[in-house]
């Protein structure tokens, strides 16, 4: 198992580097990773996450999939215990406090959890992944939002979007409701989170939908590992290596996201969880690096973006390193 999750591993490092190439070699731009995104988190990433759910209805699958959400967000949040408690350890400034927060909260369950959720554990894992999502969506734009913007005031004007498929906008905020009505716009609007529920209602009930509509959607679901990939590799092409490892204080926080927090989750929730693939698929998200959701949020609340930025490159590329070690718990 071990060595196949290896070669797993490999088959994306090779898709990271032609992504990396195609920066270098100026096929890919800020336009086209721009285009590929949206492509990604509204199209080939919700039809990803619909085609996980399409499975027989069963008790224990349905309580499963409850309990990983409840699970996933609680690591998340646990993340963001750590973050405080680090960034009190180190006196880290307000700005910098935020980002490492939210940077161990969230793991980048979008770009990166889903295609080594599939290239490792294969379909059956993508149903777990797919309820991480889930409160991925929820935790991003309700904790996520506060922990940047305490506030509650609207963001800056302009409009992003995340690896789990929200839209983020500046828009005016309800009157005695900061930030509120917003929030659950950005949730509600979350491509990957419908075809979470859409997908849900058919896993109950047993309806499916057409044959040719199903294998069409098969295939763009199909796309989402190499375009999300070599836009992981685009990404880090945009950054010169060397200068991801000047900044010292980045160090801690990346061993922490790639290394305490899924170490600490393997270890208690073994206790818990009696499932192999259910366990083993918390804790390699859990092991992912930085959201890029990182970079957006601060950016959009006047957060130390630079920081943000290189948190979210270096743990990226650690991960390559990390990941196998930490899956040799699991195998």
């Amino acid at each position: 198992m071990f060595s196949a999750f290896l070669g797993s591993l490999a088959s994306l490092v090779f898709l990271i580097a032609v992504g990396y190439g195609c920066r270098k070699l100026r096929l890919l731009d800020d336009k086209l990773n721009a285009g590929l995104t949206a492509l990604l988190v509204k199209v080939t990433l919700p039809c990803t996450v619909f085609q996980s759910l399409m499975r027989p209805f069963s008790r224990q699958l349905l309580g499963e999939s409850a309990l990983t959400f409840v699970l996933s967000a609680g690591v998340f949040l646990c993340g963001g215990l750590a973050g405080a408690a680090l960034a009190k350890l180190m006196k880290a400034a307000p700005g910098e406090r935020r980002v490492w927060q939210f940077a161990l909260i969230f793991a980048n369950v979008g770009y990166m959890g889903f295609p080594v959720s599939q290239a490792v554990f294969g379909d059956e894992g993508l149903i777990y992944t797919s309820m991480a999502n889930a409160a991925f969506n929820l935790l991003a734009f309700t904790v996520g939002i506060r922990l940047f913007n305490p506030a509650g005031g609207a963001a800056p004007e302009g409009s992003a979007k995340s690896e789990s498929g929200a839209i983020t906008a500046g828009e005016p905020r309800a009157e005695g409701k900061p930030g509120k009505i917003n929030s659950f716009r950005m949730i509600i609007s979350s491509p990957a989170l419908i075809a979470t529920l859409a997908g849900f209602i058919l896993f109950v009930t047993g309806l499916r939908l057409p044959q040719p509509v199903h294998t069409g959607m098969s295939m763009l679901g199909g796309m989402t590992t190499p375009v999300s990939m070599m836009l992981v590799g685009s990404i880090l092409a945009k950054n010169r290596l060397r200068s991801l490892f000047t900044d010292l204080r980045t160090v801690p926080v990346i061993v922490f996201r790639l290394a305490v927090i899924p170490l600490a989750a393997f270890f208690i929730l073994r206790l818990i969880v009696g499932n192999p693939t259910m366990l083993g698929v918390i804790i390699a998200l859990s092991a992912m690096p930085v959201a890029s959701l990182t970079v957006i949020f601060a950016e959009q609340y006047k957060g130390d973006t630079a920081l943000a930025s290189r948190l979210v490159a270096l743990s990226t590329l650690c991960c390559v390193v990390t990941v196998p070690l930490i899956s040799l718990l699991l195998f």
